[in-house]
């Protein structure tokens, strides 16, 4: 009886042992994959800003305007000319906080489901630098206008964008890339739907 008793204990203390194996095992599992999921998190989180690629343009821009009687413009004409500077700077931009992302630390997932497309946006500082007029030839307020807006778009048409469109690329590419390797790094996933993911599995796989 004595022995039996023993048999018990040793296979009671054996169950016991392998429970609270278990236990720590499976929680300290769970622990790993909560700290990977703040760490994969938090990578997001730094991401969730906006991506700028910037280029700056200066051009001056002429305008002159004739005006003289029918028949007699060898002998007089009433001139103006002004002279504009024109500085523009030229942003592509990606808003990466309206980026679509999700986590699945059950399943150590990542699923980027969309990217903002490329925006371009420039912002033009338009100064007049010199103006020249005849009392019978002035600018009045909507010649001025639209002379400014003419100069913008003329510097507009100067905008390198597909230069700038790559640079901004360029950046994106990278920051998705620190994604990428975390991912790799722990052991999780990737679920790209966007359009950079064949670029990023090269770059990454």
């Amino acid at each position: 009886m004595t022995n039996l008793k023993k048999i018990i204990l040793v296979v009671v203390a054996f169950i016991f042992g392998v429970m609270i194996t278990y236990f720590i095992m499976n929680k300290f599992k769970t622990e790993n994959y909560s700290e990977q999921s703040h760490v994969i998190a938090y990578q997001i989180e730094r991401m969730n800003k906006m991506i700028v690629a910037e280029q700056s343009y200066s051009d001056v821009y002429n305008h002159t305007s004739k005006k003289s009687l029918p028949g007699f413009a060898d002998i007089y004409s009433a001139d103006k000319k002004v002279t504009l500077l024109v500085n523009a700077k030229a942003q592509a931009t990606y808003d990466l906080k309206k980026m679509n992302i999700e986590l699945d630390s059950v399943n150590k997932k990542i699923i980027i489901k969309s990217i903002p497309p490329v925006e371009i946006k420039v912002y033009p500082d338009v100064s007049f630098y010199d103006m020249d007029q005849s009392v019978f030839n002035k600018f009045d307020k909507d010649d001025l206008n639209g002379i400014k807006k003419r100069a913008i778009e003329h510097v507009e048409k100067t905008i390198d964008q597909t230069k700038l469109k790559q640079e901004a690329h360029q950046q994106l590419i990278q920051n998705l890339g620190d994604l990428y390797f975390l991912a790799k790094t722990y052991g999780w996933k990737i679920e790209d739907k966007t359009d950079y993911a064949n670029e990023l599995n090269k770059l990454y796989d």
